[in-house]
C-alpha cells in the first residue's frame, strides 16, 4: 500500500488537536470558566467547549462535502486544513477569564466550533482520497486512524511538558500554537497534491451533481444512517477511554501531568489494535467484523463499566482501558472502509462528511455525558448508559445494512 504522506499528515494534525484540547480541558477549565467555584461545573463547561467543536460539523460537511464532491477532493482538503489551523492559533493567543470576563469562554466556544465546521470534511477528505487512490482494505483505512492516534502520543507528550509546575498557567498555550503551526505546514504541502482517478473519471463522465446532499437523502438514507450511527459508536468508546480515562486518572488521585502520561500507553495500544483488527478483517471481511463488532461492544459495555466503579486504582483504570480500546478497535478499524464502500463516489465525500461530522457530535459528547452521569449517579457505573445509547441503535441499523447486502451479493 503507498500513502500519501501529505495527506495523511493532515489527519495527524486534527487528532493532535483533539487530543490537545480534550486533555488541556482539566487546565483551562478554571482559566476560562471561572464563573463559578465549583471544580466539577467548571469541568462540565470545559468538556462541552470541547463537544462545541463537533456541534457545527454537519454544516461544514455540507458546506465542503459539497466542494469535495463537485470542485475536488483537492480544493476541501486545502480549505479544511487552513480552517483548523487558523481558529486554534486563535485559540493560542486568546485571553482566560481573569482578563476579558465571559467574553473569554464565549471565544473559545466559538472558535472550537469554526474548527468543528472544518473538522468534519478533513478528517473525511483523508480518507476518501486514500480510499480512491487503491487502498480500500479496511487495514489500509486503519493505518490512516492509527497515525492520528500517534498524533494523539505526541499530543499527550506534548501536554505533560507544558503542565509541568507553575509553567502549566500559561504554558497550555504552547501544544496548541504547535497544532496550529503543524495545519499550515500541511497545507502549503497539500498545494501539490492531485485528484484522485475515481473523481476525475466522474469528472470526465459529466456525473458531478449539482446537490450531492439531495442525492443522499433520496436514495441513500440508510446508508447515511449507517455512517453516523458507526461513527458515534466506536468513538463513543474510544473517546470513553482516552478522555474519560484521563479523568479517571484525576478521580484516583494522580496530577494533571502524571494523567497525561498514563494516557500516552493508551493511545500507543489503540494504534497497536486498529492494526490488528484492521487485518483480521481483511480476512474474515469487514461486513462480518462490523456485525460481531458491535455486539461485543453491547455485551461488553457493564463489564467494563465495573472496573471503574468504587474506589479506582492504576490496575483497574489501565484494565479499563486496554479492554475499551480494543473493542473500540474491532470496529474503528474497519468502520471508514465499510462506509465508504456503501457511497458512490459522486456522493461519497458529503456522504461520509455529513455521517462522521453528525456521528461526531454524539462521540464527541462522550466526556461530558459520562461525566454528567458519573456525577448523577455517584458512581462511574453510570457511563454504561451512554455507552448502551450509542451502541444499541447502531446494532440495529448494521443488521439491516449487512441484510440488504447479503440479499444484492445473492441477486447478483
Amino acid at each position: 500500500m503507498e500513502y500519501n504522506k501529505t495527506i495523511i499528515g493532515g489527519h495527524f494534525v486534527i487528532s493532535f488537536d483533539n487530543v490537545i484540547h480534550g486533555f488541556l480541558a482539566v487546565v483551562m477549565a478554571p482559566l476560562f470558566f471561572g464563573i463559578n467555584d465549583d471544580p466539577i461545573v467548571q469541568l462540565l463547561s470545559s468538556y462541552a467547549a470541547y463537544s462545541a467543536l463537533f456541534i457545527a460539523g454537519p454544516v461544514g460537511a455540507i458546506a465542503f462535502g459539497r466542494m469535495g464532491d463537485k470542485l475536488g477532493r483537492k480544493k476541501a482538503l486545502l480549505a479544511s486544513i487552513l480552517g483548523i489551523g487558523i481558529p486554534a492559533f486563535t485559540i493560542g493567543v486568546l485571553p482566560t477569564y481573569n482578563t476579558i470576563g465571559i467574553t473569554a469562554p464565549i471565544s473559545l466556544i466559538i472558535l472550537r466550533m469554526i474548527q468543528g465546521f472544518f473538522k468534519g470534511t478533513e478528517y473525511a477528505g483523508v480518507l476518501v482520497h486514500n480510499y480512491e487512490t487503491g487502498n480500500k482494505k479496511a487495514s489500509s483505512t486503519a493505518n490512516v486512524i492509527s497515525i492520528g492516534c500517534y498524533g494523539g502520543c505526541v499530543a499527550a507528550l506534548v501536554c505533560w511538558c507544558a503542565t509541568q509546575g507553575e509553567a502549566s498557567s500559561w504554558s497550555w498555550r504552547i501544544p496548541i500554537t504547535i497544532g496550529a503551526i503543524l495545519s499550515l505546514v500541511v497545507f502549503f504541502f497539500r498545494m501539490k497534491i492531485s485528484e484522485t482517478d475515481e473523481y476525475i473519471e466522474i469528472l470526465n463522465q459529466h456525473k458531478i451533481l449539482k446537490s450531492p446532499v439531495r442525492e443522499l437523502l433520496r436514495n441513500y438514507k440508510l446508508e447515511t444512517a449507517v455512517g453516523i450511527a458507526v461513527c458515534a459508536m466506536y468513538m463513543a468508546f474510544a473517546y470513553s477511554s482516552m478522555i474519560f480515562g484521563n479523568r479517571l486518572f484525576q478521580q484516583a488521585g494522580y496530577s494533571v501531568s502524571q494523567s497525561m502520561i498514563f494516557s500516552i500507553f493508551d493511545l500507543l495500544w489503540i494504534s497497536i489494535a486498529l492494526s490488528i483488527c484492521g487485518k483480521i478483517a481483511d480476512k474474515i471481511g469487514m461486513v462480518k467484523q462490523m456485525q460481531i463488532g458491535s455486539l461485543i461492544l453491547i455485551a461488553a459495555s457493564y463489564p467494563v463499566c465495573m472496573l471503574i466503579s468504587g474506589e479506582l486504582t492504576l490496575f483497574k483504570i489501565y484494565s479499563y482501558m486496554i479492554i475499551v480500546t480494543f473493542l473500540s478497535a474491532t470496529v474503528a478499524s474497519c468502520s471508514a472502509a465499510y462506509v465508504l464502500s456503501l457511497l458512490p463516489v459522486h456522493c461519497r465525500y458529503t456522504g461520509f462528511s455529513l455521517s462522521d461530522s453528525i456521528g461526531s457530535i454524539i462521540g464527541g459528547a462522550t466526556p461530558f455525558m459520562m461525566l454528567l452521569f458519573s456525577s448523577t449517579f455517584n458512581s462511574n457505573i453510570g457511563c454504561v448508559l451512554w455507552l448502551y445509547i450509542t451502541t444499541i441503535p447502531t446494532v440495529i441499523l448494521i443488521t439491516v445494512m449487512n441484510n440488504r447486502i447479503r440479499k444484492k451479493q445473492m441477486a447478483n
